[in-house]
Order: C-alpha cells, then sequence, then structure tokens
C-alpha cells in the first residue's frame, strides 16, 4: 500500500510551509497547530488501513471471479469434449450395425418364406406374404421411419407381379383415407380455437381437489375430446402441456410416483378413448374397411359405438382404478389447483361466438354420424362438411390455410394397410393361413362365439406385442380371424372381426405398442418399467370385459 497516494496529505503538507511563512500564526496558536498535526496523521492511518482492507476484498473478490470463470468454461466445454470423444463415433458405428441387422433380419424373414413355403403355396401368395413379413419386421424395429417402410410396400409388390399396380394404390382410394383426412382437418380447425383448452381446465377445475381427481381427470379429457379430434396423437399432443401445467402446480417432478401415475393416465386415457367412436382411431377405421370389404356388408358409425359404448363407460373407472392402486403415494389432497384452472379459464375469457359456432358445428357432425341409418351418408361426408363449415366465410372459425395443413405420413401408413390387407385376401394368403391353422381344437374354439371372441383375443393381444404398431396389428389378426370364422359356420365373422380390430387398441404392457405410450415415455417421466404393472393388469381387465360383453351385451344385440 506504500505507492498508493491520497490527495489529502499533499494538501496538508502545504499548510505546515504556510504556517512557517506566518510566524505569528504559529507562535500564537503552537498546540493548536501540533494537535491538528496529529489528528490529521491518525486519520491517514485509518484511510490507509481502510483501503489496504478494501484491496484485500477486492483482490478475494477478483480471485473468486477468476475461478467461476474456469468452472464456467470448464462446463461449456464439457458437452463438446463429450461429443469428441471416441466411444460418440463407436456408439455411431454402432447403431448404424444395428440397422444393418435389422434389414438383415428382414431380408433373412423374406427368404425363409419365399423359399420354405414355394411346396405349399403359389408365386403371388407366397412373395405378397413374404413382402408382408419383411415389412413387419422393419415396422417393428424400425431402422427407418414406418412412413417409409410403407413406401417399400407400393414398388416390391408390383414390382415383384404378386399383385397389381392398381390393387396395391386401392386403399388410398377407401373412404376411410378420406375420413382421416376430415378429421385431421377438424382437429386443426380444433386447435386454432381455445375450445380444447377451455374443456380440459373445466373438467379439472371440476375433479382437481377431490382425492384421485387429477388422475380421473386427465383420463376423462381425451374421452370427450374423441369425439371431435379423431387422431390419438391429437389428442395426446393437446393434452400434455396441461398435465405438464399440473405437476409445476402440485410440485411433482420427474420421478416422482405421482408424476409417473398422471403421466400413465396420459398414455392410458389417450389409448382406449378410441373405444366406441369410430373415427377416433386409425385401428377402428382400417377394420371397418376390412370388414366391409370382405364380408360385404356395412358398419355404420352407430353400430361400431352401440357395440363398444358398454366395454368404454367400464374401461374409463377401470383404468382409474388400476392406475390409482398400480402407483401407491400417500399424497396430500391437492391445493391450489382449482384456483389456478380458474385463473387458466378466466384468462381464456368467456365464450366467445367463435367457440359457440365452432360447437355448433362440431355437435352437427356426431349428429349426422349418429343418423348414418337414416341419411345413409358414409362418415367420412359430414367430417368433410363439417371441416368445409369450420372456414366458410360468415361462420368462419378457422384458417381454411391452416386447416389443410395436415400431416401426410398417417395417411400413407393407413392407405399402405388398407391396400396390403387387399393383397394378402387378393393373392389367397388369409386362405392359406387359415387352412393351415385349422385342427380340431381351432374348429371347437370357433363353433362357440363366447370362446371365439375369447381366443381372438388373446391372440390379438400376443400378435400385438411382436407387431406393435396397431394398424400392423389390425392387419395381421383381422384378414386372418375372418377367414378363420369362414370354415365355421357358427362363427360371427363381423364380431370376431370387431373384436380383433378393438382389441388392437388395447396395447398397454409395452411402450411401443400406441403412439400415446411412445409420446409420453419420450418425455423422460415414465420408463417402460412403469408400464408393466398397470399394463399387465389392464390387459387381464380388457380381456376380461371383452369375454363378458361376447356372454351378455353382443348376445343380446343378436350378433350370434
Amino acid at each position: 500500500m506504500s505507492t498508493m497516494t491520497n490527495p489529502q496529505p499533499d494538501e496538508e503538507a502545504v499548510r505546515p510551509e504556510s504556517a512557517a511563512a506566518s510566524p505569528e500564526s504559529v507562535a500564537t496558536k503552537p498546540e493548536f497547530a501540533a494537535t491538528n498535526l496529529e489528528s490529521t496523521a491518525a486519520s491517514l492511518e485509518k484511510t490507509a488501513a481502510s483501503l489496504e482492507k478494501t484491496e484485500t476484498s477486492l483482490e478475494t473478490t477478483a480471485t473468486s471471479l477468476e475461478t467461476t470463470e474456469t468452472s464456467l468454461e470448464t462446463t461449456a466445454t464439457k458437452p463438446e469434449s463429450t461429443a469428441d470423444r471416441p466411444e460418440s463415433a463407436t456408439a455411431k458405428r454402432r447403431k448404424a450395425l444395428r440397422k444393418l441387422l435389422w434389414f438383415a433380419l428382414s431380408v433373412l424373414a423374406f427368404v425363409l418364406v419365399y423359399f420354405g413355403l414355394e411346396a405349399y403355396m403359389d408365386y403371388g401368395a407366397r412373395v405378397t406374404l413374404a413382402i408382408t413379413l419383411a415389412v413387419i419386421v422393419l415396422w417393428v424395429l424400425e431402422p427407418i421411419p414406418f412412413s417409409m417402410t410403407a413406401v417399400l410396400v407400393l414398388f416390391l409388390l408390383p414390382i415383384s407381379g404378386a399383385v397389381s399396380t392398381d390393387l396395391i394404390l386401392s386403399g388410398f382410394a377407401s373412404p376411410a383415407i378420406f375420413l382421416i383426412v376430415a378429421g385431421m382437418m377438424i382437429a386443426s380447425g380444433v386447435e386454432q380455437t381455445p375450445l380444447g383448452k377451455r374443456l380440459a381446465y373445466q373438467l379439472l377445475y371440476w375433479f382437481g381437489e377431490k382425492k384421485g381427481g387429477v388422475l380421473a381427470g386427465i383420463i376423462l379429457v381425451p374421452q370427450v375430446m374423441a369425439f371431435f379430434i379423431p387422431a390419438a396423437a391429437v389428442r395426446t399432443a393437446m393434452l400434455l402441456p396441461i398435465v405438464f401445467s399440473i405437476t409445476s402446480i402440485l410440485g411433482v417432478k420427474a420421478g416422482d410416483v405421482r408424476g409417473k401415475k398422471l403421466m400413465m393416465g396420459v398414455v392410458i386415457g389417450c389409448g382406449i378413448s378410441g373405444t366406441a367412436v369410430l373415427p377416433a382411431a386409425l385401428g377402428n377405421v382400417i377394420t371397418v374397411d376390412l370388414i366391409n370389404t370382405y364380408l360385404q356388408t356395412h358398419v355404420t358409425y352407430t353400430d361400431w359405438l352401440v357395440l363398444a359404448l358398454p366395454m368404454w363407460l367400464i374401461m374409463i373407472p377401470a383404468s382409474w382404478w388400476v392406475l390409482y392402486r398400480s402407483f401407491p403415494v400417500k399424497e396430500p389432497m391437492p391445493s391450489g389447483l382449482k384456483e389456478k384452472m380458474k385463473e387458466l379459464i378466466a384468462e381464456l375469457g368467456p365464450v366467445s361466438s367463435r367457440e359457440k359456432r365452432l360447437m355448433g358445428i362440431l355437435a352437427g357432425v356426431c349428429v349426422l354420424w349418429a343418423l348414418e341409418g337414416v341419411h345413409g351418408w358414409p362418415p367420412v361426408i359430414p367430417a368433410l362438411i363439417g371441416a368445409v363449415l369450420m372456414a366458410w366465410p360468415g361462420i368462419k372459425v378457422a384458417d381454411w390455410e391452416k386447416i389443410l395443413d395436415v400431416k401426410f405420413a398417417p395417411l400413407v401408413m393407413l392407405g399402405v394397410t388398407l391396400s396390403l390387407g387387399r393383397a394378402l385376401y387378393e393373392t389367397g394368403v388369409t386362405g392359406y393361413l387359415s387352412k393351415w391353422m385349422e385342427s380340431d381344437l381351432t374348429l371347437y374354439l370357433f363353433s362357440n362365439p363366447a370362446l371365439a371372441v375369447l381366443t381372438v383375443a388373446v391372440l390379438t393381444q400376443l400378435i400385438h406385442k411382436v407387431t406393435s404398431n396397431v394398424s400392423t396389428a389390425v392387419i395381421a389378426t383381422v384378414p386372418v380371424v375372418m377367414a378363420l370364422a369362414a370354415h365355421s359356420p357358427d362363427s360371427p365373422a363381423l364380431l370376431l372381426a370387431f373384436v380383433a380390430g378393438l382389441t388392437s387398441l388395447y396395447g398397454f404392457i409395452l411402450v411401443v405398442e400406441t403412439i400415446p405410450g411412445v409420446m409420453v415415455h419420450g418425455t423422460g417421466w415414465v420408463t417402460q418399467q412403469d408400464f408393466f404393472v398397470p399394463g399387465f393388469w389392464l390387459t387381464l381387465v380388457t380381456t376380461g370385459l371383452t369375454f363378458l360383453m361376447a356372454l351378455t351385451w353382443w348376445k343380446w344385440l343378436g350378433y350370434y
């Protein structure tokens, strides 16, 4: 500190000199001058000590800042150094090798079927079955996107000469394609308004502060959405942000048992929401198209609703109970959630005329669906009418350009799946498979309608565990079930096909069995292990309910 200077000493140094120049002043007040000098010296000493302390403090702060900066630089460089590690390149090579292995397994499946069944099937059926199994392997292992695998079917089957180009493209001319298009357009229109959020907030406001009420509200929201938002993926995407908001309000974090329970509520709630509403699930649409095509009948929106309604109404509380018991936790009654939902509803403001017009359009579409038996219009017609009305001048509730912005990948998947089902039927693959599956046991099971229903439900669940994708599970079971039923005059073919299609929706044990499962698992809040316990019990519940419906409701309706 000796190098540091202060302006005050210079000023004080001048004062003694001027005092020396005035001897009279010094002579008259010698004691005062001495006292003044002593006081000034003491003050300077204190100032110097204070400055020394300040300098020491600044040096300490600078050292701390340097340490912090070094720490931040180290932290910032960690991801980069991790990315540059050899393990990253090794992981990439392993991923590439894994994909090559999956492709090799797909080719192996084709070779085994094509050459192994040469003596038992004609060329067209053999090639179609071989390509189908190879594609299923790719769909299950997913080395490439689902839709890309689907496109392979569009050119592999015609190139092989197994089927004609017209047949393999016929699935895209199905009304089911345009029903999904119209449904996605309606969903896009709804997303442009606060109606979906208002519905979710209101249900959670009613149920939120009751025991298990939050879980009940989460399960109920997609059930109501199913009537006007036809895709389970869209319902899941709309519900997830709301559930994240709830977890934030309740102070629930990822990894908490309560968080797992609520997220599994999204999976199961969205999974069962397509049970009774025909356009609410892609599997339903595919099943009905196959039934109408090969059984030469016509299943309406109301037919499906009446068949599945009791099961749907039972599955809702059953799902809540299973999840509530599968994730036991001593949780306090939710506090503040009701007030928060009330605030969010208030932020949306009163129901606008725009939302009222939208509700009128949706109600009109549902009424037209329900009256299909009266006017004879297939479900696609009311859906298209509703989509157009949403953007019609004078009624407009949504922007037409945004309504048209629908995803193409699901349409490719649906079109190829329908075409593949027709190819399996037209080339005789389903006939061969049903003939090989014939046995005394099979004939006995299919001769009793109730046992046949139980057999189909169990068989579909097993196949679903292998095929993972709902559409793939439907196409792998429904045609074969209808072919098997054709060999037994007492088998209700339509009911069995319905059971196979409906059971395909209930994939609860593995993450990959349903789109909601994949989406929720991707948030990191749940793991595959979290699916096992509730999934196992719900699978037993759905299988038991299916058998119960066969013994009671479906029998009373006269389906056998």
